[in-house]
Parts: C-alpha cells; sequence; structure tokens
C-alpha cells in the first residue's frame, strides 16, 4: 500500500489498489525519473500474468526489459518525447514475456501529479491485440507492403505518421525518420480548403473509409497529385487502431486532362477561349451576381470591314490581324478577365464591373485599336455593351448586346453602343 500512498495521496488507497490489483486489464505505473530511467513501481496481477514475471521481479526494474527485435522504437521515442512534454500518450508496439515470446499491446498512458501539479508518475493502462497472422507471414506480408509499386502510409487516428514503404519516400522525396512522428499536414499544398478535409474525415469516421484525389507536396516544393484509397485498420473486437492510405501516382494523367481541356476550350488561332468556355463562365457569373448583387457586363467587338480585309490581302494575313487583336484585348483588360473569340472576327469580354468601368475600359480599347498599326492596316472596331439586370438570363443579356452590337455596325461602325 506505500506505492500507491506515495503516488495518489488524496484517494481511498485500499480501494484504489484493491481495483487496481484486480482489473481484468494489465496495468503498470512507473515513477518520472528520466535521468536515471523509470522505474516500474506498481504493477497488477493482470500485467504479471501477461508478461509472464513475478511483480518481484518487474518493481525496480525498467519497462525496456519488455522489449526486443520487433518492438517499435520509433512509437517508443515518441512515447518517451509526449510524456516528458507532459502529454497523455496513446500507442501499441510489440512487447516480449519473460520466454521471449512476442505479443502486441496497446497502451493508454496518463500523467499523475501531486496536490502541487508537479509529475511523479505515468499509469499505463494497456491491452493485449491478439493477431491473426503468425510471425512468420507478417514479415512476408510487411516485404511485400515496403516492395509495393503503390505509395503506402500508415497514420495514427490524429493523423500522425506512423509507417510509410519506399515507393511513398522515393516518390515525395523523404527519408522515413524525416516523416515518422509528423502530422500529414506536412504533405499539405495548401490547395484544397478545409471542406475537403472535414469531408475525409467525416467519411473515415463514419463510414471508415474515403477515397479521393489529394493535391500535395513534395519535399522540393512541386505540386504532386494522388488518388487516396483510406481505410481504417481495427482489431478484432472493432477499436479503430490506424488509418492506411494507400495511393498512386495520377499526375500525369490530371496533366494530360488539363491538356485536352485546353483544346476544348481554346481557340486555336488565338489562343483565348472559345465559346464553349464562354457558356460554363456566364452561368457562372450569373450565379454569383444572384447571391452576392455584383454587377456584370457582357462587352460583344467586331472588326470593322474585316471581309475586306481577307479578299484584298488574303486569309495569311486576315489571320495575323485576329491573333493580334486578341492580344492587345487582352493586354489592355488585363489577365484577370475572360476574353472569348465569338466566331469569325467577333469577340466578347466578360467585365466583373458596372457601366461605367466597363464604358472607360471599351474606350480606352478603342483608342488602342485606333492608334495600333496592323503592319500596314489600320482598324477600328465596333462595341456594344450589356449590363446584366436582375431579370436577366444568359440569353436575354446576349439579345440586348447583340442587338446593341447590329445598332454600331449600322450606324457609321467605330462606335461604342449600349444595350437597353
Amino acid at each position: 500500500m506505500s506505492v500507491c500512498n506515495t503516488i495518489i495521496e488524496s484517494l481511498d488507497i485500499d480501494t484504489l489498489c484493491n481495483a487496481f490489483e484486480n482489473s481484468i486489464q494489465p496495468i503498470a505505473i512507473t515513477d518520472s525519473n528520466w535521468e536515471d530511467g523509470i522505474k516500474f513501481i506498481f504493477v497488477n496481477r493482470a500485467f504479471c500474468l501477461e508478461t509472464g514475471y513475478l511483480k518481484e521481479e518487474l518493481i525496480g526494474k525498467s519497462p525496456k526489459m519488455l522489449q526486443g527485435e520487433d518492438s517499435n522504437y520509433k512509437i517508443l521515442k515518441e512515447l518517451k518525447k509526449d510524456l516528458i512534454d507532459e502529454k497523455s500518450f496513446f500507442g501499441q508496439s510489440v512487447n516480449y514475456r519473460k520466454d521471449k515470446s512476442s505479443y502486441f499491446v496497446q497502451w493508454s498512458i496518463s500523467i499523475l501529479k501531486n496536490k502541487n501539479n508537479k509529475v511523479i508518475g505515468y499509469i499505463s493502462f494497456q491491452k493485449t491485440i491478439d493477431r491473426k497472422l503468425s510471425f512468420s507471414n507478417e514479415k512476408l506480408l510487411s516485404s511485400i507492403v515496403e516492395n509495393s509499386n503503390n505509395l503506402i502510409l500508415a497514420t495514427d487516428l490524429n493523423g500522425v505518421i506512423v509507417y510509410t514503404n519506399e515507393a511513398f519516400n522515393k516518390t515525395f522525396g523523404y527519408l522515413s525518420d524525416e516523416l515518422i512522428g509528423k502530422h500529414t499536414r506536412i504533405l499539405k499544398s495548401g490547395m484544397q480548403d478545409e471542406i475537403f478535409y472535414k469531408n475525409m474525415w467525416r467519411s473515415l469516421i463514419k463510414k471508415g473509409s474515403f477515397v479521393g484525389v489529394f493535391e500535395s507536396i513534395k519535399k522540393d516544393g512541386t505540386l504532386f497529385y494522388d488518388k487516396k484509397n483510406i481505410s481504417t485498420i481495427k482489431d478484432q473486437n472493432g477499436s479503430s487502431l490506424y488509418y492506411v492510405s494507400i495511393s498512386q501516382d495520377i499526375s500525369k494523367q490530371l496533366e494530360t486532362e488539363k491538356e485536352l481541356k485546353k483544346e476544348i476550350y481554346i481557340d486555336t488561332l488565338t489562343k483565348v477561349f472559345n465559346r464553349k468556355k464562354y457558356d460554363e463562365i456566364i452561368l457562372n457569373m450569373i450565379k454569383l451576381h444572384k447571391s452576392n448583387k455584383k454587377s456584370f457586363s457582357l462587352v460583344l467587338i467586331d472588326i470593322d470591314y474585316f471581309k475586306s480585309i481577307n479578299d484584298n490581302y488574303g486569309h495569311d494575313m486576315g489571320d495575323y490581324i485576329l491573333q493580334e487583336f486578341a492580344k492587345i484585348i487582352q493586354e489592355t483588360i488585363g489577365e484577370e478577365r475572360d476574353l472569348f473569340r465569338w466566331g469569325g472576327e467577333e469577340f466578347a469580354i466578360l467585365i466583373d464591373s458596372n457601366l461605367e468601368d466597363t464604358l472607360e475600359i471599351c474606350e480606352n480599347l478603342q483608342k488602342k485599336i485606333r492608334s495600333h498599326r496592323f503592319q500596314s492596316i489600320n482598324l477600328t472596331a465596333s462595341f456594344a455593351i450589356g449590363v446584366f439586370q436582375r431579370n436577366d438570363t444568359e440569353k436575354t443579356l446576349f439579345k440586348k448586346v447583340d442587338r446593341a452590337l447590329y445598332e454600331a455596325k449600322n450606324s457609321g461602325r467605330d462606335k461604342i453602343v449600349i444595350g437597353e
């Protein structure tokens, strides 16, 4: 009883120690003397039965006597660090009995403090986990995992990395020791928002699994895309132990998809967006307008007398003018605004602003086109502006701008007309 009395002074000592002693769960208490090496100061009957040692053989000895060849020394190092930092610890490793047989143990270790808030020891509640695989089969499985071409990552339930295979390390540019014990946030690129990760954790907790594409970052800072299949590893009693992720590099696949999207959405001659991209963006802008009531405008631009240029100078000159014309517009309006080749010599711009600002942009653009020499040719253009109103749709907006462009072309050209 004197051992317990030195640890917890304010409780009914007999009741507490009897509860510990008769618990079916192995319990051990150590001191907190890291300088000389912590020692057992209490072990219960279940702990002795599990380890095969008598109490007298354990009290005053280091817990290291239970460690061996297959103990997880990275986890043990993490255990020591957390306890010294006065943090509780949850983890698992291989221990060894007196007869040298191994068993898999899960610890839940808490800090013991006296009335003066000084750490005086640690209490460990332990759970032995039955493993279905034999020791030899487990080594075979470990070898298969380590040599797999798939990227394999295991974490504890808090997202702290406990294992990475060689393929994972090689791909991300880390050594295992640089990852073990670190949180998976070390791999986050910051390109995916918190909603993505909330959905991931919700799926893992509810379903025990999650599949998704992660935009991660390698040690050298380059982005990396992999499709992860994350599963929860549980013991025979259904308690969650780890999360294991098996993933494949899909960076090249995504790059191919990006190139395909470019081909779908980019006009091959002028390298600006085409009408297909316009249809996608206009719908998004309408949704934003309805949610935040922010104004936006559609501008249509038509090169004046373009047909005569093709007729008099040839189609090569016409192609050059279209390319140069698109370049002037994009440089003037800036990369943040979307420019589209509508067809032939017509271009469209979607501008996130009100009529006054849009008119100023068009006037500036009109002056630049007038003053620019397209080799030996001077050009002008006709402009039409339409501001999206509350009752507009993408079709009604385009119709009023198209009518305004028709008016600009038929009333002398080189004009800016506002659609009503």
